[in-house]
């Protein structure tokens, strides 16, 4: 292939790619604004700006398309969360101190805190999450091997090595729960917060309360953990 064939090649590449993503933007406002049912194709594709046959080229159909939106979001977390969830697991293969593991972990959350509400697209993600109710076929999306999955395994790995095994595996993910539904909870109950403070908007100021705040509690109830001296 010639140099000029192959940048003509590239460039179409690139194109796809920006018309995939920008499909997957409109999508992802248009389902969480009027959920799955409420929202065709043709109403996406005359948003984005695109023929509407580009969706069935791209997703096959509005299922998949649905779909292509919950990976997405799957995939930015995990490009988020998942370098410090390795280094948590490099702290437990290491029997590093308890201070040093704990920290690592609130310092996953506020990665996690500044992806759910300080990243570009952080509102039209809450708002379609927060939609999320039409069910997804196991074989499109595998939530499974998530990160709100692999988040969720390693804290209850954390319970478990701070607790020398003394918190029952059902209650290890019960805490798991707990303290990881901290940052949902800010995340889904947006009524609620204007209700409490009268606004909802997750402003920086408010993130980094909240981001101390949850930091604070997550580091008294894993160190709660930790087995009484007799």
């Amino acid at each position: 292939m010639t140099t000029a064939r192959r940048r003509k090649a590239d460039s179409g590449y690139t194109r796809g790619e920006e018309t995939r993503a920008r499909i997957i933007r409109t999508a992802l406002a248009l389902f969480g604004e009027h959920g799955f049912d409420g929202v065709s194709t043709r109403d996406i594709a005359a948003e984005a700006g695109v023929p509407a046959p580009s969706l069935q080229y791209y997703f096959e159909n509005k299922e998949g398309l649905y779909a292509a939106c919950i990976a997405d979001i799957q995939t930015a977390a995990m490009n988020v969360v998942g370098p410090a969830l390795e280094t948590v697991d490099e702290l437990l293969r290491a029997k590093a101190s308890d201070d040093d593991i704990i920290d690592a972990y609130c310092a996953m959350l506020d990665g996690l805190a500044e992806f759910m509400f300080g990243s570009a697209d952080a509102a039209r993600r809450a708002l379609f999450i927060t939609r999320r109710i039409m069910p997804i076929k196991a074989n499109l999306v595998d939530v499974s091997k998530g990160p709100g999955s692999r988040v969720h395994e390693c804290c209850a790995r954390i319970i478990a090595h701070l607790s020398e095994g003394g918190v029952p595996e059902d209650e290890r993910r019960l805490m798991a729960v707990s303290i990881n539904g901290q940052l949902l909870t800010f995340h889904l109950a947006r009524e609620h917060l204007k209700f409490v403070l009268g606004s909802n908007e997750i402003t920086p100021e408010r993130l980094q309360t909240i981001k101390q705040i949850v930091r604070r509690h997550t580091t008294l109830l894993l160190k709660a953990c930790k087995p009484k001296q007799a």
